[in-house]
């Protein structure tokens, strides 16, 4: 069974994009209040029906709708009857399919490199530490920093991050043009999906590891740094880290959804035996992300932590 979510929300009068993420259906997340989300990350997948937000994570879809609607929760069920339908069998799982994978992109040009420069990265130890790439100014890549996504030296995926700016981004969406922040290599034409893996773990070795929210964040925060593209991660994933590693830091953004967020996951992984310590990272430098970090702040961190 899936539900027509679109709909829902175009009858409603609610802002909705079905182009951001094929097979899910983008709105600005309810949960997201301080400060509110106006860039869609908030996702209604309607194949197999949940709610997933790339800030602040997954929540019951039930509780997603009431809020946007303004409609109770225990109403909810009988209010999305009229908008399901069944689905061919052969739609409800995707999955990656591609053998092999060239990335695409170019050298950094002067545009991505002051990108790049301006965030406070070192461009040299992002190319030789994280193989990244410029998508150009043309192509589905253009004006975004492709980040490839490796496992055992083997090119999985990738994701890339639009070098727009804020005011550039809402010139386009004035157009009725909308252009996600992140935006992943499709799953089908992935060796691994992209949020089935995580970012930056063959340069993750050891036998513990730092957990950040994104590839700029682990960008920043170097060796040992590994993300899964967001809050959500699933059960799959956990697992993963249980059998690659014995000690988890979570060091989410600096926001209350992302703390609460690390904790929930923090308390998942405990379950499975791990060690795992929650660390509010940004906090003391009044930041609100890892990838806002100085080197030097970095570098204050991980000896604190005790990470190489």
């Amino acid at each position: 069974m899936a539900i027509n979510f679109k709909r829902i929300f175009d009858n409603a009068y609610i802002r909705s994009d079905t182009t951001i993420n094929r097979g899910w259906v983008n709105v600005d997340c309810p949960f997201c209040v301080n400060p509110p989300d106006t860039h869609l990350n908030g996702g209604f997948n309607y194949i197999s029906p949940r709610y997933n937000c790339w800030r602040c994570g997954s929540h019951n879809y039930y509780d997603a709708l009431s809020k946007l609607l303004n409609i109770p929760t225990n109403q909810i069920s009988q209010f999305v009857k009229d908008y399901t339908y069944i689905t061919p069998e052969k739609e409800t799982k995707r999955v990656a399919k591609a053998e092999h994978l060239d990335l695409p992109g170019f050298k950094l040009n002067e545009q991505e490199k002051k990108y790049l420069i301006n965030r406070g990265y070192d461009i040299d130890y992002l190319i030789s530490k994280f193989h990244i790439r410029g998508g150009g100014i043309v192509g589905e890549w253009s004006y975004r920093i492709i980040l490839p996504i490796y496992y055992k030296r083997v090119l999985v995926s990738w994701v890339g991050r639009t070098i727009l700016s804020k005011e550039e981004l809402k010139q386009y969406e004035s157009m009725g043009i909308k252009i996600p922040r992140y935006k992943n290599l499709d799953i089908e034409n992935s060796v691994i999906a992209a949020k089935d893996i995580f970012f930056n773990l063959d340069n993750s070795t050891e036998d513990y590891v730092m957990i950040c929210e994104g590839a700029f964040d682990v960008m920043k925060m170097g060796t040992q740094t590994i993300c899964s593209l967001g809050t959500s991660v699933t059960r799959e994933q956990e697992l993963f880290l249980k059998e690659h590693y014995k000690k988890v830091f979570i060091c989410f953004d600096n926001e209350y959804e992302a703390q609460e967020k690390a904790r929930h996951l923090g308390r998942n992984l405990a379950s499975l035996g791990m060690e795992v310590e929650v660390v509010n990272i940004c906090s003391p430098f009044h930041k609100n992300d890892p990838g806002e970090l100085t080197y030097e702040e970095v570098s204050i961190i991980k000896k604190e932590l005790g990470i190489l």
